[in-house]
């Protein structure tokens, strides 16, 4: 066969995978609704589906003001702002749509969402796969993964109809468009699209946190290994303001308000994009004036000096309280304790710390084939790469220390797991062409034999 032959079949078996993958990743989440019907379960959706309802039949506006005299009797809830409403814009959205299509019902599509957006998700973690290693082999097995995974099932079932449903897809997105940001110095249009993202997964869910401080730690560590660079600069600015905008006067700004500036837990991202700021002055400052490696090592220093004795003045002239201090579920993945002092989240079983048997129930073989392919992303490190072990060992570290969490290392498990596979699958074809090639480029090195008539007999 020849190599054009050979990748015409390699991408008609990718392509037949990811459709078999998409189909399964729907079919397997629609078990409740084969039995029991389009039924939304449990308490959270069965919530979030009422206020889609309310949403849609009242408006955007009167939604932000409605408070809700049903629910927590005597006390009531103001919704409009206790709520991520990202989850009901979304139905509402497809609702609006289909009914210029093929008219639906709002409790149909509540119902459906999860099972959909599993797809979605799927797909994007294939694209981190891809980008991360640059194989399509990894990014097929990474999106096949994703796809059957329980670590994303637990959140994603039809009719589950929740933040966490929506929100992965917008989670895996913003790091995909985030490390896509980076490749090249003409890729900073998608960090425009990684702040649009993030901007929607703010107002799905509060485990936005998480994205905000790992894309933070993620330029820091850039910074500090040496793999500053324009594009980098360009990337993280775009992202942090469009993004810290967006979740400041966005469709949450009721929940999030100023918090990205207040709140211990978010203000070092902030610190990120300040020092991002400094660094790429003195980059352009060193080269105009074309100092030496050491000199502008010496500029920088005296820089960030006098930049950390400002804040510190800064600091101390707020007024009590400016800053808050962590909140007690953070708190929770940091310090060992029995009780956070919060009797909702103590309450909340899947708010308990994860027993290592969970593992095993929620990613099954992938505890075996992930940390190979983890390791092998040290090999020719890139800032993809690097992007990908942070989020491995930093999502395992909280999925130990909460059940729910677990639902956070389910996109880096099936990237590592993808490029575990797609090592073997390269060995193997490696080793088979290997194998082919060596017979045919023997036979061709070997002499000819001598005709009978060249032969001289003896005397």
């Amino acid at each position: 066969l020849t190599s054009r032959t050979m990748a015409f079949i390699g991408n008609l078996i990718r392509l037949l995978v990811v459709a078999v993958a998409l189909w399964a990743a729907v079919q397997i989440r629609m078990y409740a609704v084969h039995d029991y019907g389009m039924v939304i379960h449990e308490f959270d959706p069965w919530f979030n589906f009422r206020a889609a309802d309310y949403m849609v039949n009242h408006g955007w506006q009167k939604f932000q003001a409605w408070y809700d005299e049903e629910v927590w009797y005597p006390l009531g809830r103001h919704v409009g702002s206790t709520t991520y409403p990202a989850l009901q814009f979304t139905a509402w959205g497809i609702h609006s749509l289909l009914a210029h299509v093929h008219p639906t019902s709002l409790n149909d599509v509540c119902v459906l969402i999860p099972a959909a957006f599993g797809a979605v998700a799927s797909v994007f973690t294939g694209m981190l796969a891809y980008e991360v290693t640059r194989s399509a082999n990894a990014g097929v097995a990474a999106l096949a993964i994703m796809a059957i995974i329980p670590a994303h099932l637990m959140r994603s079932v039809a009719g589950g109809f929740d933040n966490e449903s929506v929100a992965v897809s917008a989670i895996v997105g913003t790091f995909y468009y985030w490390v896509r940001s980076l490749r090249t110095g003409g890729s900073w249009p998608y960090a425009i699209l990684c702040g649009a993202t993030y901007v929607y997964l703010v107002a799905a869910w509060g485990g936005y946190v998480f994205v905000l401080n790992l894309i933070g730690i993620h330029a820091a560590t850039l910074v500090i290994v040496g793999r500053f660079s324009p594009q980098l600069w360009r990337a993280y600015t775009l992202w942090f303001l469009i993004g810290t905008t967006g979740a400041c006067f966005g469709p949450a700004r009721y929940l999030v308000g100023w918090q990205p500036f207040q709140a211990l837990e978010q203000l070092g991202p902030t610190g990120v994009f300040l020092g991002l700021q400094l660094w790429q002055a003195t980059a352009v400052y060193s080269r105009r004036r074309k100092l030496s490696a050491l000199e502008t090592f010496k500029l920088r220093a005296k820089v960030l000096g006098a930049v950390c004795v400002i804040a510190a003045i800064v600091m101390g002239a707020m007024p009590e309280g400016f800053l808050g201090p962590l909140s007690a579920r953070v708190r929770g993945l940091f310090i060992k304790h029995t009780k956070t002092g919060n009797p909702l989240v103590d309450s909340v079983a899947e708010h308990q710390a994860t027993p290592p048997r969970v593992y095993w129930s929620y990613f099954h073989c992938v505890c075996i084939i992930g940390p190979p392919g983890a390791a092998l992303m040290l090999y020719k490190i890139t800032d993809a790469k690097i992007f990908a072990l942070l989020y491995v060992a930093i999502a395992y570290y909280f999925s130990g220390k909460m059940i729910r969490l677990v639902l956070l290392l389910g996109p880096a498990a099936a990237v590592a797991a993808g490029a575990t596979i797609s090592a073997v699958v390269w060995f193997t074809i490696e080793a088979w062409q290997a194998e082919e090639a060596g017979p045919a480029a023997s036979k061709k090195a070997r002499p000819p034999p001598k005709s009978a008539k060249a032969v001289r007999k003896p005397p």
